[in-house]
């Protein structure tokens, strides 16, 4: 029974990742690599319209800095959810950093834009 329980998690894992589409596949790659290099412009420029007029370039920079002294390069991430619909997909990742874990959100838009973005820290129990 156990072992069934075990192969229903490794198998709702694979399907959750084979969802994901490529759009999503490629803006958590650029994010990592952007945000590993320290080049918050580039994310900046992945951001809708909307999404930059929500806040300035500069908050945005800071909160990227802010989340790298803290928690320093992201490691890895591992897919969570993700849910496509109305031309709109939203991802959610485990990023593993070298301080820790955050849950990652990034939503797009059919533009390949980015129209909401979150790192939150995971809570400790």
């Amino acid at each position: 029974m156990k072992k069934i329980f075990v192969l229903l998690f490794f198998l709702g894992n694979i399907v959750v990742g084979l969802a994901q589409n490529q759009m999503q596949q490629n803006a958590i790659k650029s994010f990592t690599e952007n945000y590993n290099n320290n080049d918050f412009e580039k994310i900046y420029a992945s951001f809708s319209t909307r999404m930059k007029n929500a806040r300035t370039k500069k908050q945005y920079l800071d909160f990227f800095s802010r989340v790298k002294k803290e928690r320093g390069s992201l490691r890895s991430t591992e897919l969570t959810n993700y849910q496509e619909n109305n031309q709109k997909s939203k991802a959610q990742y485990i990023g593993n950093f070298d301080y820790g874990t955050a849950i990652i959100k990034i939503s797009m838009n059919a533009q390949n834009e980015i129209i909401g973005f979150y790192i939150v820290k995971e809570n400790l129990l």
